[in-house]
């Protein structure tokens, strides 16, 4: 776009048509933000051209020098935005129905190949844990079967049965759930996160994926505060939800 820019005042005639189908438009500047309106701040027309019916950008008139050059400064002092994502944060209330479990005998029925399954599985962990080992091999090997997964949702369970939601990326790591919580509290309390049949989470940089917690995860927070309210945030409970 700059070169394009730029070059309006010389007599490359070339530079001040752009055909939008062109695959390097489409790729570099039609998924942009403002891309198109800082074309046409320079200058440029969107056009239909009669012969071949194709779009393109045209600059009809040639602007001044200095608008140009205001132009193509303001690209250069411009900031890449770094995207964020959102936590579409939630509290959840559990149903009474939704507490409620009927699990025929077929689903705790073991087979077979069930067995072997877990056995292999079982093997080859042993025989990885005996490897010396780098975090970022292990992170890798915690990895496996879960890259195609870019984001989970995570549910912290509190002591009042309210549930609390929060998407997070996968490669987030485990503090970045403590400071979720803590930045829903009503109040600072210390507290831990336990996922069902683990010990507590530990506070650290360990990935989502790593910590197998993609594509979902849910967790019990532990604590020793005694409260007759629930220890989010007034905010966030207005925000109650039935699941």
């Amino acid at each position: 776009v700059r070169e394009a820019v730029v070059s309006t005042q010389s007599t490359g005639e070339k530079y001040k048509k752009i055909r939008v189908n062109n695959a390097g438009f489409q790729k570099k500047i039609m998924p942009l933000v403002g891309g198109v309106e800082f074309l046409e701040i320079a200058g440029f027309t969107r056009i239909t051209d009669d012969t071949d019916n194709e779009d393109y950008f045209i600059m009809l008139e040639t602007p001044t020098i200095e608008h140009l050059t205001l132009c193509v400064e303001t690209l250069k002092s411009s900031k890449k935005l770094a995207p964020t994502l959102d936590r579409d944060v939630k509290v959840l209330q559990p149903s009474a129905a939704s507490q409620r479990y009927e699990l025929s005998s077929d689903f705790f029925r073991v087979t077979k190949e069930d067995l072997m399954t877990e056995q292999k599985r079982r093997a080859e962990e042993a025989e990885r844990s005996e490897m010396l080992r780098t975090k970022a091999i292990r992170d890798r090997d915690a990895g496996i079967g879960m890259r195609i997964y870019h984001y989970t949702i995570i549910r912290i369970r509190f002591p009042d049965g309210l549930l609390l939601q929060g998407t997070f990326s996968a490669h987030d790591t485990v503090e970045s759930i403590f400071k979720f919580v803590e930045n829903a509290l009503r109040h600072p309390v210390s507290f831990s996160l336990i996922t069902p049949g683990c010990p507590p989470l530990k506070r650290d940089k360990t990935l989502l994926k790593a910590a197998g917690l993609v594509p979902s995860g849910l967790m019990n927070l532990s604590t020793n505060e005694r409260s007759e309210f629930t220890l989010l945030s007034d905010e966030l409970v207005c925000k109650l939800t039935s699941l």
